[in-house]
């Protein structure tokens, strides 16, 4: 599961999902949730992959940030 679905499943704006995981800004996570192909688009650093995985409790892993 992506980022951005996980978002969307649980109803939260990328501010809100940027507080949860201690980044920044919002438009951090947001390119962290562009599709794919989009040029903006950007792979979290380590530290914010665990982030991400414990927040979401492994239904985002680190390999759904790349193409399959």
């Amino acid at each position: 599961m992506t980022l951005d679905q996980w978002r969307k499943n649980k109803g939260h704006s990328y501010k809100s999902l940027a507080a949860m995981l201690g980044a920044s800004h919002a438009t951090v996570v947001r390119r962290w949730c562009m599709p794919f192909a989009d040029d903006n688009r950007m792979i979290p650093a380590p530290k914010f992959m665990m982030r991400i995985l414990d927040l979401t409790r492994g239904e985002v892993q680190p390999n759904d940030f790349y193409i399959q």
